[in-house]
């Protein structure tokens, strides 16, 4: 990308990315598609397109932790955030959990396609 050009210009672009990527709205990672909308449902939706949103953000800001995440660490995510909705609702749905815990398991296909998109809109037409 700016491999070639001053430190300045690479933090240049990096900040107009950023810019863009903040005037247009977050960001939208592959959607979950339950089987139902209640409130797990809404739980688990909002604290996966943050962490994706986190996770893309340390990508293209070529962030040394984005290099430290592995499956165990998604994998351990995963089992909290669900442990977390349930409690936060009261309730469990076998078939969302298993829909969630399935999109999870494709976490970097999300981060790495929520990070090109964050990069294509930050490049100049």
């Amino acid at each position: 990308m700016a491999a070639g050009k001053p430190r300045i210009h690479r933090g240049r672009s990096f900040l107009l990315a950023a810019t863009l990527a903040l005037l247009t709205g977050p960001s939208q990672a592959a959607e979950i598609t339950f089987p139902g909308s209640g409130a797990l449902e809404s739980c688990l939706e909002t604290a996966v397109s943050k962490w994706v949103q986190v996770q893309a953000e340390l990508q293209v800001n070529e962030d040394p932790a984005s290099r430290k995440i592995g499956d165990a660490d998604v994998a351990a995510w995963t089992r909290a955030t669900l442990d977390t909705c349930r409690k936060q609702v009261g309730t469990s749905n076998k078939a969302s959990e298993e829909i969630f815990t399935r999109y999870m398991s494709r976490w970097r296909e999300h981060v790495f396609d929520l990070a090109s998109s964050i990069r294509r809109r930050g490049q100049s037409d």
